[in-house]
């Protein structure tokens, strides 16, 4: 396993690793066809994903893409049906609510809980998945572990996600062509934002030593750097003193 990319979220990307990405997005939704492979082909995404952000020499997408997919082959698959069991209980609750219009304000809340703990759970699993050699078990622990721990990425990786979601389905819903034409964009634009706040915690969870001297070396340079003063006000401070100078 390679070091955890640097952890610097959204940093711009070359033509090269678009392309990439873009493959990598097609790839998925190939490899999603025959079903049972849907969790195999996602943390394969995140497989390759976290390699490419690395900036790991000639990687060949197709045949990384192929080898996350027989090395997570099991464990992906027992991921999609945690995630099947999660989205279609959540899917199912949500229904009731909206079928119950008259429920409190309360359960409504529940719900967005829910949704949020099922989303925020199928974020983080299979990228662990993808990266790391641990029992099915010790992953999803893992995974709650780790959104708990970096809350704040937790949260921004779950709004830019969910906002995604929103913006596809909005698509679906104005025009079933536009809909559809972009799911050729959106799993790679997904799985490029996931992966990036991901690589982010990855780097905090194998280099701490190293991302805790890096964020004090920031903190000085952000005090030693000299603020900007105006000249006009230096100029005036320099009369004032010399006025007083003189009266005295």
């Amino acid at each position: 396993m390679s070091r955890a990319p640097n952890p610097k979220i959204f940093k711009p990307m070359s033509s090269k690793k678009m392309l990439q990405f873009f493959l990598l997005g097609l790839l998925w939704l190939l490899f999603c066809i025959p079903v049972v492979t849907i969790g195999a082909a996602t943390c394969s995404v995140f497989y390759v994903a976290l390699k490419i952000l690395n900036d790991d020499a000639d990687i060949n997408v197709w045949k990384s893409f192929v080898k996350g997919i027989k090395e997570n082959f099991v464990q992906g698959l027992l991921m999609l049906f945690v995630s099947i069991i999660t989205v279609g209980g959540t899917a199912a609750f949500i229904w009731w609510i909206i079928e119950k219009s008259s429920q409190s304000i309360p359960i409504v809340c529940v719900a967005i809980g829910v949704c949020f703990i099922v989303l925020v759970l199928n974020i983080f699993a299979y990228p662990i998945i993808g990266r790391y050699e641990n029992t099915f078990a010790n992953k999803l622990r893992n995974a709650v572990a780790l959104a708990f721990t970096y809350s704040r990425e937790t949260l921004r990786s779950a709004g830019f996600v969910a906002a995604e979601l929103a913006i596809a389905g909005v698509l679906f819903r104005l025009n079933l062509f536009a809909g559809l034409a972009s799911l050729l964009f959106w799993p790679s634009l997904i799985f490029y934002t996931i992966a990036c706040f991901m690589a982010s915690i990855f780097y905090r969870v194998e280099n701490p030593v190293q991302y805790d001297s890096e964020s004090a070396d920031e903190r000085n340079q952000d005090e030693e750097a000299p603020s900007e003063e105006n000249p006009a006000d230096e100029i005036t401070e320099n009369q004032e003193n010399q006025n007083e100078e003189i009266e005295s």
